[in-house]
């Protein structure tokens, strides 16, 4: 997306010709949202684009104006997007899951309720797309370049950004499995900032280690919000269940008898296979951290000098 020759121009420049990009991505994959709602790929595109403008708009806030309640749109539907695509992740694990018969019942009810859970949320999303998309259209009309006179590069000034990300990266970093959740943040960040530089700065494998690292690190996060979520999921399809056999007894003249559901087992089971899936996805962030971190570090780094020094080095920061 961009050039080496880019680094060397004015930094509000830079900044105004990446958001626009970002924009008109926002614009055309909600279109596609929009025309077809149903459509999972539009969604997951969708939520994407925003994501990634979001953080240009939070690093570009300084050199580049833009409408606040257009922000808050794209805000909004960020939002409302990030439990629906935990939905998205939660039914498609239980989808994969293997289970005995007997423990099917509890399976699919839980399936069931994530599913209409699903489609709820899904909806309040939808409902915040057309104010997002205006916002995105606003910002594009709107926006104007502040601090225009300063004479910064922009390389040297993505440096300056880019070095204090990879700084708190690395740190985090030691510190698993303390601290993974701003590592993961920290970790989209320097993804989304890398995307329209990667190729100038012959960054590609820096790129790859990044996304390998969030999809680890992404992994327990989703099995520690499946988790989290999964108490009171359990608890309202048993009260359900008791509830049914008390009304049933009582119907009878009979007192009620206090039965295990048969839903029991499979919540038992799917107990069981999260917590399978927490150890090994902690084990999948130990092993990228090996087999990575030293030469994600180097290569972190590496970017910063090219930044600092934009033309004057070479793909691998040695000065030319």
């Amino acid at each position: 997306m961009l050039t080496l020759d880019d680094l060397q121009q004015p930094a509000p420049d830079v900044c105004m010709a990446i958001l626009k990009a970002r924009l008109h991505e926002v614009l055309t994959q909600g279109d596609l949202l929009r025309k077809d709602p149903s459509a999972e790929e539009a969604l997951h595109d969708t939520r994407v684009a925003v994501r990634r403008t979001r953080v240009w708009l939070k690093l570009c806030s300084s050199l580049v104006d833009t409408p606040g309640k257009a922000r808050r749109a794209l805000r909004s539907f960020a939002r409302e997007s990030s439990p629906v695509r935990d939905l998205e992740v939660q039914e498609a694990w239980l989808a994969g899951l293997t289970l005995e018969s007997g423990q099917r019942p509890g399976w699919q009810a839980l399936r069931g309720r994530l599913a209409d859970e699903h489609a709820a949320r899904r909806a309040a999303l939808l409902e915040t797309l057309p104010e997002a998309l205006d916002g995105a259209g606003r910002m594009l009309d709107r926006m104007r370049a502040k601090n225009a006179a300063t004479g910064e590069t922009f390389g040297g000034w993505m440096s300056e950004r880019w070095m204090d990300a990879a700084e708190v990266y690395l740190a985090d970093m030691h510190q698993l499995p303390e601290g993974l959740h701003p590592l993961r943040l920290v970790g989209k960040q320097l993804r989304y900032l890398l995307e329209p530089l990667a190729s100038a700065l012959e960054a590609k494998d820096v790129l790859r280690q990044l996304r390998l690292g969030q999809d680890a690190l992404g992994r327990v996060n989703d099995a520690s919000v499946l988790a989290a979520a999964l108490p009171a999921h359990a608890a309202a399809l048993l009260a359900g269940r008791f509830e049914e056999d008390i009304h049933f007894a009582l119907e009878r003249g009979e007192a009620p008898r206090w039965q295990r559901p048969a839903i029991w087992g499979g919540l038992r089971a799917v107990s069981q296979a999260l917590i399978d899936e927490q150890h090994e996805a902690l084990a999948g962030v130990h092993g990228w951290r090996l087999s990575a971190g030293d030469a994600l570090a180097e290569g972190l780094q590496r970017i910063g000098v090219q930044l600092a020094g934009s033309s004057a080095f070479d793909g691998f920061g040695n000065p030319v």
